[in-house]
This record gives structure tokens, C-alpha cells and sequence, in this order.
């Protein structure tokens, strides 16, 4: 089956962020959120009005940290509106070199941007996200036009919960196209795949889906720990945990995901930078000094192996 697929890339750069390859060799590419529903930086959602002197510190911060650390990170910007979504991906590309992901809930949205973008001449370091089972066909039309080079694939398979589910929605079958021949039809051949953690309870789940997407295709593979943390009622009362303890888990869940080799993490707020990154750091570089006799090496002086043992 892989044959069919071998002109994904296994490993790619976006800009100066490479991604993918064998776990030891890459650093785990962490994607935080920025202007989200209810973000306490925006000050009118429809019209992409926010507080510029605080997104710019927020992403002085990350990127201080990230140096220090060795990490590598990227932005996924969320917008409700087209006008929205403009001002915020413009901002992003001339304050920071990191790449930015396009979201939005509306497919219009994100269609509307790029269009916008690949006018102004600014797709060198943008990701669609995403192409799912929900992609229209005038989204998909678009992505064949316009030279969009990396998206994320959402590999949500509603009829099966078992660890194989996203093999079946990434493969497709005789009734509909799977998501990897969607984006080859798209001419994108830098894919991030994205296993939906659905709940706290599904991670070690989405451990072993990983797995057996990079097993089988060899290409980048990534979860959304956040869903399982930031939504949980349990980790969400005060009564069973701080906001210290709370972030604490959260840190945790994304360094077990990590952990399993996961290329890449939407770990949620881009403020959680300050705990995320530390735990999955350190995670990176034990992993990678424990492979060090199977003759699996950094591939960058930058790795956190250099940065924290």
C-alpha cells in the first residue's frame, strides 16, 4: 500500500521547521492556537480587531523559550470571518518566521484567505488546516489551483474508534477517495496527519493509531492533546485540580504523545507554550540519547539533546 503513496514526503521543511522522520532524529513540532474563540487578545472577532502589543509578547515569549529549549513551533490561526482571518494570518507573517496554519470552522473562510494570500504572494510558510471528510468540492477545486505546498489531513474516522480507524479514512475505499489521494489530487505532498484525540480516555488509543499511520505511510503524524485535556470535566473542576495541577496534566499528556513518536502536537492555547515545551523537551532529548546505540542521531545541532543533557 505504501508504494501508492510514495510521493508523500516523509520529512519536509516549512520555512526553518522541519518535520517528520524517524523520532529521535526531529524534534516533536509543537502548534499552539492563537486569536480562538473567546482569546482574551481579541477584541472583535468579526472584524480581526486584537491587541497587537500583546500578541507580540506572546510570541516573544514562545520563541525566547523555544531557543532555549531547542523546540520547534508553529501557529494555527483561527478565525471566524475572512476579514478576520486576513488581518490575523498579515500580522503573524511579517512578526514572526514561524509557519502559520490557516483554520477556521467555515470552509468559505479558509478559502476566502487563501485566495488573499496567494495574491499578496504569502503561501512560502502557510498550512491548510485541514482536509477532512467534511472538504467541499469547492475547496478541494481551489486546493488544485492554488500551489498550496503542506495541509493537514484529519484523519476522523466517525465509524470506527479502534486504533486502525484512521488507516481506513486515509486509504479510502470503493465508495469514497481517501483523504492521501484527496491531497496527491491536490498536488500537496507535504502532509501532516492529524489523529483526533476525541477525549482524555482516547490518548493511549491515538498512541498506537500513530504508530500504525507512520508504520504504513511514513509520513508525519500528530494528535490535538488538548482536546482530551481542555475538555475534560474532570481536569476542568477545581474541586479535583489547580490551575497549577491542571497544567501539569496537560504537560504530561503531550510528552506521552511525544512519547510515542508523534512529529507533531496542536496542544491547545499558545499561552500553554510555558509548560508544553519544557515536558516535551526534555522527552525529545532522552529519547533521543537512549537511541543513540541504534545509530539514530539529531540531525540538527538545534535538537533539545544539545540544548538540556
Amino acid at each position: 500500500m505504501r508504494e501508492k503513496y510514495l510521493k508523500l514526503n516523509s520529512k519536509f521543511k516549512i520555512g526553518d521547521v522541519q518535520i517528520g522522520g524517524r523520532y529521535g532524529e526531529i524534534p516533536t513540532v509543537l502548534i499552539g492556537s492563537i486569536f480562538y474563540m473567546r482569546h482574551k487578545i481579541v477584541e472583535d472577532s468579526q472584524k480581526g480587531i486584537f491587541s497587537e502589543i500583546k500578541a507580540r509578547e506572546i510570541i516573544e515569549k514562545s520563541t525566547s523559550l523555544a531557543n532555549k529549549l531547542g523546540v520547534k513551533f508553529m501557529l494555527d490561526v483561527v478565525g471566524e470571518t475572512t476579514e478576520a482571518l486576513v488581518k490575523y494570518m498579515e500580522f503573524l507573517y511579517y512578526q514572526t518566521n514561524v509557519p502559520l496554519l490557516v483554520n477556521s470552522t467555515s470552509p468559505e473562510v479558509r478559502i476566502g484567505v487563501l485566495q488573499h494570500l496567494h495574491k499578496k504572494d504569502m503561501l512560502d510558510r502557510v498550512v491548510y488546516n485541514s482536509i477532512n471528510a467534511f472538504s467541499t468540492e469547492e475547496e478541494l477545486k481551489l486546493l488544485k489551483q492554488i500551489p498550496v505546498e503542506t495541509a493537514v489531513l484529519q484523519a476522523y474516522n466517525s465509524k470506527s474508534k479502534r486504533a486502525n480507524g484512521p488507516l481506513k479514512v486515509l486509504c479510502g475505499n470503493d465508495k469514497s477517495k481517501g483523504l492521501l489521494d484527496l491531497a496527491l489530487e491536490c498536488n500537496i505532498h507535504n502532509v501532516l496527519v492529524d489523529v483526533p484525540t476525541l477525549d482524555l480516555a482516547s490518548v493511549g488509543l491515538v498512541a498506537r493509531s500513530l504508530q500504525l499511520v507512520q508504520e504504513q505511510f511514513a509520513v508525519p503524524v500528530g494528535t490535538a492533546p488538548s482536546n482530551g485535556t481542555y475538555d475534560s470535566q474532570w481536569l476542568r473542576n477545581r474541586e479535583n485540580v489547580s490551575k497549577n495541577q491542571f497544567r501539569n496534566v496537560d504537560a504530561a499528556v503531550n510528552a506521552y504523545l511525544a512519547s510515542h513518536g508523534a512529529n507533531f502536537l496542536f496542544y491547545g492555547p499558545v499561552e500553554g507554550f510555558e509548560w508544553v515545551f519544557p515536558a516535551t523537551a526534555v522527552v525529545n532529548a532522552m529519547h533521543a540519547y537512549g537511541l543513540r546505540s541504534d545509530g539514530v542521531k539529531p540531525e540538527t545541532s538545534e535538537h533539545p539533546f544539545f540544548k538540556i543533557l
